[in-house]
This record gives structure tokens, sequence and C-alpha cells, in this order.
């Protein structure tokens, strides 16, 4: 049989092929850039990011001091395999800051490079190249630049072997993080299984904070109590595995080379190599599967129908599905029973809500270790409640700012029905009311279990004070989410839910909301009056707030012809 071999003009050619996928793929990410400057709110988002480049470089750098200066203590002092430590810390750093950011890559999914005739090998290079510069990677390289500086400085003869083993632990990282993302999207594209994913994950966060804060008031309450056996034992457990995980056996590498033992040192490194590769085996099985074609979607699979005879009793009356809210327009009512439905089919939306219920337990955990450090306990659950209604305005954002994210392609019918926008978007608004109601409500009640009821003038100026900041964020977001709206992508990790101006919009006056009514508890205190004179003065916030809320709400329908082709060509967008 004649032999197949791959001639040098054959391998030039792929080699320059390569290059040109590779340059069009960075042109193309800087033609998206320079055209997305030049739509509305352009300018704007602009301002953003510039201001936000300040606060990355904070981000990057203070961690990345604070590990060289961690490294040179600990190899000073002649504790390497402490290492672990800044290590652990980095790894968590990494994963934290990559779920928590948006992506600053291209602004185009990089899957559907598989319609176009590239090799694969040349897809998984750009899935792996393509993201270098996010948010996190950009933290986790600057901290373990800044480990290798501290070693240096503390030791320069140990400087090669563990920038060696320092590289290997930051390509362990970039492909572990890449792994966790590819396979969150692969179950993120079903709804049943991102349900699950998503109160498995709340469940996690919020049972390790619980145990952190536990464990927090044990030992300030057990200073001269015996260990317990069981925290015993399952300390030296943690202890143990980690020496068999890259962030031990990292350190585990770098203290046995320190010591003159090179040989345990390479089998250490073999190991968070053998870890890279396994990273990198089950992320190619991902990309390879999508690369074939893998394409899944939330459709129920076909069945037969079933035809069923409903006998209905006589003297029933059938009525409809909005005859519970027939005191609303119908097209408010139909509205709204579809903001129902969609919050009712979202877990990831439910899970949230719990959140500043579970928030206000946090807090009266934390208070204990916070009378240490010379904070009044007294003073701080007196205001549990009022610590949470500020943090809920803080999770509407979504549901405000963008509240017609979630519509996506649908937006279009809002414009071919005889539907006003206004009706809409006063559907959305009521049930963001409706859900703020029930956040207070059960605030309320977990405060009052938690340690005592909120007093009458406290609870009265905090619901002011809310409905003012309520208000006063829907009359802004509901220009937002029609100016500038976000498709929200439930199936992406990293999927920003509003615009870069309208978070910063949000932020700031929930900032300048906060900042008001601690002048105003301040303005009570020195005045040794109660509560009631905040609770007046924010019910007539509250109250202009309201009558702005009514002139922004029936100005919507004008604010949508003016950008209805913005708002379709957004949302629709595929």
């Amino acid at each position: 049989m004649a032999r197949l071999e791959t001639s040098p003009e054959s391998e030039q050619s792929s080699i320059i092929s390569t290059r040109r996928q590779f340059a069009t793929i960075a042109w193309l990410r800087w033609r998206i850039f320079v055209n997305s400057l030049r739509g509305k709110g352009a300018a704007g988002e602009l301002v953003v990011k510039i201001i936000s480049y300040p606060f990355l470089a904070i981000v990057i750098l203070g961690p990345s001091a604070g590990a060289a200066a961690a490294s040179y203590y600990l190899v000073n002092s002649d504790e390497v395999s402490l290492l672990a430590i800044p290590l652990w810390i980095i790894f968590a750093l990494w994963q934290f800051i990559g779920i928590n950011t948006s992506t600053t890559g291209p602004s185009f999914d990089l899957s559907s490079l598989i319609r176009f005739p590239i090799r694969y090998r040349d897809y998984l290079l750009i899935r792996l190249s393509f993201g270098l510069m996010d948010p996190p990677t950009l933290v986790g390289i600057g901290c373990l630049i800044g480990m290798s500086i501290g070693i240096a400085i503390a030791s320069p003869w140990l400087l090669p072997w563990a920038a060696l083993a320092l590289f290997a632990y930051g390509l362990c990282n970039i492909l572990f993080s890449r792994m966790i993302y590819s396979w969150m999207e692969r179950w993120l594209a079903q709804r049943r299984t991102r349900e699950l994913l998503t109160g498995i994950i709340l469940a996690f966060s919020l049972g390790v904070q619980f145990i952190a804060q536990y464990a927090q008031r044990l030992g300030h309450h057990g200073h001269h109590a015996p260990p317990n056996p069981l925290l015993t034992k399952a300390m030296d457990a943690m202890v143990f595995i980690n020496w068999l995980l890259p962030p031990g056996l990292t350190a585990l590498s770098i203290d046995h080379f320190h010591t003159g033992e090179p040989l345990i040192a390479l089998a250490a490194l073999s190991g968070v190599l053998f870890f890279t590769l396994g990273f990198l085996l089950i992320l190619h099985m991902r990309l390879r599967a999508q690369f074939l074609g893998e394409d899944l979607s939330e459709a129920p699979a076909a069945s037969q129908p079933k035809s069923v005879a409903v006998k209905i009793p006589a003297g029933v009356a059938v009525t409809s599905e909005g005859s519970s809210l027939s005191f609303l327009p119908a097209t408010v009512a139909g509205c709204l029973i579809k903001e129902i439905r969609y919050l009712l089919r979202s877990g990831p939306k439910l899970y949230v809500l719990i959140m500043p219920v579970f928030v206000v337990f946090l807090v009266s955990v934390r208070s204990s270790g916070m009378s240490y450090a010379g904070v009044s306990r007294h003073s701080i659950t007196n205001m549990l409640f009022s610590y949470g209604c500020a943090y809920t305005q803080l999770i509407f954002v979504s549901l405000i700012y963008n509240s017609l994210g979630a519509d996506g392609t649908g937006v279009q019918f809002y414009f071919m029905a005889p539907v006003r926008m206004r009706d809409v978007i006063l559907a959305k608004n009521l049930m963001t009311v409706c859900i703020f109601a029930i956040e207070i409500i059960l605030i309320y009640i977990a405060t009052a279990i938690i340690t005592k009821p909120t007093a009458a003038d406290l609870t009265a100026a905090t619901i002011a004070w809310s409905l003012f900041t309520l208000f006063l964020n829907m009359s802004i977001g509901n220009i937002r989410s029609i100016a500038s709206p976000k498709v929200l992508d439930s199936a992406r990790v990293r999927s920003q839910n509003v615009s870069g101006l309208s978070s910063l919009i949000s932020l700031a006056v929930v900032a300048a909301a906060v900042g008001l009514g601690a002048l105003m508890a301040l303005a009570c205190s020195f005045l040794h009056t109660s509560y009631w004179m905040a609770a007046a003065v924010f019910s007539v916030l509250a109250i202009l707030a309201f009558v702005l809320y009514l002139l922004v709400l029936n100005k919507v329908d004008g604010i949508a012809r003016d950008h209805i082709e913005e708002l379709t060509g957004t949302l629709a967008k595929v």
C-alpha cells in the first residue's frame, strides 16, 4: 500500500493557514470593538470601561503584592511547605473572580467557528488562547509572578525551579477554569440541569460561608475549651488531601527542592502535570463534542398527544387564568401572568431571591466576631432589618435595569401585538414590587426570630427608604431597559446581566440612597430623636419618587418607538 506522507509544502501551508485564522479572529475582535463605539450609548460604555481599568489594576496589583510578601516571608522563615496556603488562596481567587465577572474577550461566541472549514486542532488552540486577558487570568498570573518575585528575593537559587513549578500550576489553573466553564455551559444549556446545578452551587457556597462563620464563633467562645476530636480529624484529613492536589503538590515540589531532594520535587511536579493533562483531556472531550456538532436545547422530546376527555359538572363555571387579576387591565394581567411563569420556571432567579434572608443570618453570626474588633453587637443586630433591605436593592439590578432581557426574540411581539409598551413595563414593575414586598416580610420575620422584632420607628423609616430607592431605581431602570438592553443568556457562565453603564448607574443610585439613609440616621442620633423623623422625610421622598416613576411610565411608549431598532436588534440577535 502506498503510504501517505506530508510534504514540507503542505506543512508550511498548514502553518500559514493557522496564522491567518488567528489573525482573522483577532481582526474581527478589533472590528467588533470599534463598531461598538458607533452605536447609541457607546460613549457611556467606553467611559465605564476606562473608569474600570484603575479598579482592575488595583485588583491585580493588590493580591500580587500580597502574594509576593507572603512568599518572601515563608521562604525566608524556612516554612516553604506553607506556600500551599497562598497557592490555595490564588486558586480560590482565580475561580471566584471568574464566576463573578463578565468576560472581556471577544463579544462573539467562539463555538460559532465550527460553521467554517477549520481543523479541530486550530479550534482547540483558539479556545485556549482567547480569554487570556480576562480579569481572573490576569489576577492569577499576577499573583504567581508576585510569588516568584518574593521567592527570588528570599532565595535566588530557588527561583528557576520555583518559576517552573508555578508556571505548571498556572497552566493547571487555566485549564481547570476552562474545563469548568465549558462543562457548566453544557449543563446550563438545559433547564432541568441548570436548576439542579444552580441549586448545588448555591447550597455549597452558602454551606461554606455558614461553616466558616460557625467555626469563627466556636473559636471565639471556646478559647480554653479542649479541641473537638471530630474537628481535629477533619482538619487532619483536609491537610492530607491538600498534599494530593495541585496547590499542595506545587508547594511540596518547591519545598523538597529547597531541602535538596530533587527526585521527590520532580515527582510532585509530575503530579501537577498529571492534573494538567487530565483537565486538558476532559476539556478536549467537551470541545470535541461541540466541534462535531452537538447542539442542546430546552425543547422536550416529541411525544404523541393523548386525548383526555374532561367532564365539567353542571353548574360549574369555567374561569380564565387571569380571573384572580381581574382588577387589572387585561393586557397588564396577561403580561403579569407571563412574568410569574418566567419566575417560577427560572431556578437561578428563585435561588437569588433567597439570598437576602440568608445574608441576614450570616450578618447575625458574623456580628459575634465583630464584637471582638470593638464593634457593638447591639448596634449591628438592631440594624439587621435595614441591612437586609439595603442588600435586597442590589439583587434587583437585573430585574429593573434590564427587565426586557429575558424576553429575547419575543420582544418583537410587543410591537406587533395590540399592546402598549407601558402595560408591559408596568406588569414587570408590579412583579418587582410584589417580590420586594415578600422579601421585606421575610427579612423582618428572620430578624425577629434571630434577635427581636425591629422597633416600629426604624421599621417605618427602613420601609420608606426602601420605597424611595425602589421607585427611583425603577424610574431610571425603565429607561435603561429600553435604551440599553442586554440579552440574558442563562446557558453562559460568565454573561453580563446588564450593560456596564446601567450597572454603574444602579450602583451610584443605591450608594447615594445608602449615604442619604446614613446621614438621616446620624441626624436622628445627633438630635436625640427617634427614627420617626427619618420615616417622615423618606415618605415625602418616596412620594416624589413615585410621581417621577409615573411621569417616566407615561413616556415609555415614546421611548420605545425611538429605540425600536436597537431594542429588537439587540434582543433578537441570534
